[in-house]
């Protein structure tokens, strides 16, 4: 049996760290599961190399930052580097938090796999085992988020949103009762792992200084973190991010002969250059990628980033890939919802979708209320 090993890049927060193990397991397992016969013909691994990135290092809200790309472009340009990259920065492949993904392309790169999705919903972590109906009269609520906070206010225009950033434990940290939370977090420097003080990070100078977080339920998940979960926001209430919890496996074009995004679910089609590329071929989770196909179609005809609060979340209901879509006033004030479906179950169908929910709502006024700038 061949077995080949690729760089994997990451970032280097506990997050970032669980989600790229996660994927090379994923990717290893599945891999091996989807070859004929009995004794796999070839194998893959990843080596994790951690790779600092501008949102990282920088301070603020993250509207103001660059938006989702503010995580992605020095992983994005370490793939990009390709063979003129020393060895030491080589990456072949790089893994990333969906949502935080800008949803237009990059040349020269293509998600080759999304893995299953986890759970999609966000969460409300708060003190006291408090909800989202039980908070009491001006309650501070803590989110970075511009739709979580929009749809927050929608809610209970009584409650004070407060700006936060830092990692999953400093965000917990700040709901009081649950500030031991931010005290460490296992970080990689130099490819090993250490025990980091979180209060270097951002957002740790106050701690225990809101009522509630809002956080996603998938990285909570991940990182162990569930049962601190008070309530579970149902998409009914609260849509989530388009894209929110799911693992986008990104690689350079040239692993394919073809790599028309969709193409990708066949390898006949796509023609892998490589086993990586049959690998991720195999680990691609067919429905999660047409969900996310059709919310980030949606995204991306709007021309927003995470600094517009517009959320999103498709399904497959008995047989039809269903489409629920938000799109809100940043103090809440005024908010649009529509959902519409299609029976289309491909890829070129899911992003028609996006597309004809993002039009339906432009045509609801969308643009003028979230003041998105759309050509």
């Amino acid at each position: 049996m061949s077995h080949s090993e690729y760089i994997l890049g990451t970032r280097g927060s506990a997050l970032a760290l669980t989600q790229s193990r996660l994927a090379a397991e994923s990717v290893t397992e599945l891999y091996a599961e989807h070859q004929p016969g009995g004794e796999p013909a070839e194998s893959v691994s990843f080596e994790l190399r951690t790779v600092k990135t501008e949102g990282d290092v920088l301070t603020g809200p993250l509207a103001t930052l660059g938006g989702t790309g503010v995580f992605a472009a020095a992983l994005r340009q370490r793939l990009l580097d390709g063979a003129d990259a020393p060895a030491e920065q080589r990456v072949d492949m790089a893994v990333h938090s969906l949502k935080d993904l800008p949803s237009a392309p990059c040349p020269g790169l293509v998600v080759a796999a999304t893995l299953k999705r986890e759970d999609p919903r966000d969460a409300l972590v708060a003190r006291d085992g408090l909800t989202v109906d039980t908070l009491p009269e001006g309650s501070r609520v803590g989110t970075g988020s511009p739709r979580r906070a929009a749809q927050l206010r929608a809610l209970r225009p009584d409650l004070e949103i407060v700006d936060i950033r830092g990692n999953v434990g400093t965000r917990i940290g700040r709901v009081k009762g649950l500030e031991e939370h931010s005290g460490k977090q296992v970080v990689l420097r130099q490819n090993a792992e250490t025990d980091e003080h979180a209060d270097r990070g951002v957002g740790t100078e106050r701690l225990g200084d809101c009522d509630a977080v809002v956080l996603a339920v998938s990285g909570l998940k991940r990182l162990g973190k569930e049962h601190l979960i008070t309530e579970y926001l149902d998409p009914s209430r609260m849509l989530p991010a388009p894209g929110q919890g799911a693992l986008a496996l990104e690689v350079r074009e040239s692993e394919f002969g073809n790599p028309d995004p969709a193409a990708l679910d066949d390898a006949e089609v796509a023609r892998p250059t490589r086993s990586l590329g049959r690998a991720l071929i195999a680990a691609n989770h067919y429905e999660t990628r047409l969900a996310v196909s059709a919310e980030r179609a949606l995204l991306r005809r709007l021309e927003a980033g995470c600094a517009a609060p517009i959320g999103a979340f498709a399904e497959i209901v008995e047989g039809d890939l269903v489409l629920s879509a938000m799109v809100a006033s940043p103090d809440g004030t005024d908010l649009l919802r529509h959902t519409s479906a299609t029976s289309e179950l491909d890829v070129p169908g899911a992003e028609r979708l996006g597309v004809r929910v993002a039009e339906d709502l432009l045509q609801m006024g969308a643009a003028a209320l979230a003041g998105l700038d759309v050509k």
